[in-house]
């Protein structure tokens, strides 16, 4: 009962810095595992050596590890235990994309969503790859926003405007007359709120293996990814991408001027000695 108030306080210190709920989700489910690894042991800077040897016993991804620690170095400092806190593992910066759909690839899986009726689908993945947007942020694209070929979005504490191209209005335009959307958001679940990011996962991965498309290249973020690969080879602009797409920092935009890793192995392929 002691470590439930403990953790339902740190969590409304972590809403109060105006964190997300997944992200204080998952610092409180760190904390409270930190704190049944402890079961009640002095905190020294020994003993959270030895937690993150525990982490790194799990057989995780590097990157999942250091969010763990991030999370446990969080509630530290709440608790008063700074001085207690751990370096993350070092990682080789990624330069290469993993898992991306090709044109081709995206074209198949358009071609399976139009002929198999699913329209609503059809579309989403039109805008992804149109406007580069996240899934969380279909949730503001209205019908009223065509009318202005632009809308703002809010996502990890900034905005930004996110810019229609013509085309895609009068595609959005025409798929609103056809499903009687007049007003509102356009893509909702079945609930009548904005789809979730959740069900267009499931969807793409279904319609990708109909297509004889990997399922592995079919999430959400596969699409935001061959926007901006495009995007690239075509305007060569890092730093007007790096604003289309709300990235904070150029080195996030970055990797998308350099080859995927699919790519990178047919080079590689093609080499004779």
């Amino acid at each position: 009962m002691k470590q439930t108030k403990k953790l339902e306080k740190y969590a409304d210190y972590l809403f109060q810095k105006e964190l997300s709920k997944g992200t204080i989700d998952i610092y409180v489910r760190q904390a409270s595992l930190l704190l049944e690894y402890m079961d009640g042991k002095p905190v020294t800077k020994k003993e959270m050596i030895g937690y993150k040897k525990h982490l790194l016993g799990q057989n995780k991804k590097v990157t999942t590890i250091n969010l763990y620690i991030v999370a446990a170095n969080s509630y530290l400092k709440y608790a008063g235990y700074g001085n207690c806190t751990v370096k993350t593992e070092r990682l080789q910066k990624c330069r290469s994309l993993e898992n991306v759909i090709n044109m081709e690839e995206y074209r198949n899986i358009l071609s399976y969503a139009k002929e198999s009726g699913r329209f609503k689908y059809y579309y989403i993945m039109r805008v992804l790859v149109f406007t580069g947007i996240r899934i969380s942020e279909l949730a503001f694209l209205t019908v009223e926003v065509l009318f202005l070929g632009k809308f703002v979005v809010g996502n990890k504490g900034k905005t930004r405007e996110v810019y229609l191209p013509a085309k895609l209005v009068v595609e959005l335009k025409d798929y609103c007359k056809m499903e009687e959307i007049e007003n509102g958001v356009i893509f909702k679940g079945n609930r009548q709120k904005a789809i979730s990011r959740i069900a267009v996962y499931k969807m793409l991965v279904y319609m990708a293996d109909m297509a004889g498309v990997e399922k592995k290249k079919a999430h959400p973020h596969s699409f935001r990814h061959l926007f901006a690969i495009t995007y690239m080879r075509q305007y060569a602009d890092l730093t007007e991408l790096a604003d289309i797409l709300g990235h904070s920092s150029l080195e996030t935009t970055r990797i998308y001027t350099t080859t995927t890793a699919e790519e990178k192995r047919c080079k590689l392929d093609g080499l004779e000695f």
